[in-house]
């Protein structure tokens, strides 16, 4: 199981960050030779993660700091996001049903659809959440 990191970046949890770290996204994406379509998939995935990570786990404080990692491990391309915020439960990933297209959770059930795997990293000697989401790399691409 060969790895190698593409991105590993730390921005702050200020929202004006979000536009370096698309670009970043969208640069990492283009190396793992994901179509366009793909890569703004994943790009939007990652923006809403990010977001979610700067209003729920940080409360809307810019002060904060969240570690992009990007790695392409076999056949999938691996996206890490780490914060520094009180850890959270896994639930707060599991998406709701829901009878009606209703504000909240519809970013919840965006990164779900676009990624293959969407979970937290648990590890005792880390501080905060490790997100990490995967997404296969087409074959064709490999």
């Amino acid at each position: 199981m060969q790895s190698s990191v593409i991105l590993s970046r730390t921005w702050t949890s200020c929202p004006s960050q979000l536009s370096s770290i698309r670009k970043n996204i969208t640069k990492a994406c283009r190396l793992m030779s994901y179509s366009k379509q793909e890569t703004n998939l994943i790009v939007l995935a990652i923006d809403e993660a990010c977001t979610n990570i700067m209003r729920y786990a940080y409360h809307n404080c810019t002060d904060g700091n969240i570690l992009v990692e990007v790695s392409k491990k076999d056949n999938q391309a691996v996206f890490r996001l780490h914060d520094y915020a009180k850890k959270v439960s896994e639930d707060c990933i599991k998406i709701k049903p829901s009878p009606s297209l209703k504000p909240g959770g519809l970013g919840l059930t965006l990164i779900n659809e676009v990624m293959d795997s969407v979970h937290f990293v648990h590890t005792d000697n880390c501080a905060g959440n490790i997100l990490e989401m995967k997404k296969d790399i087409p074959k064709e691409k490999l």
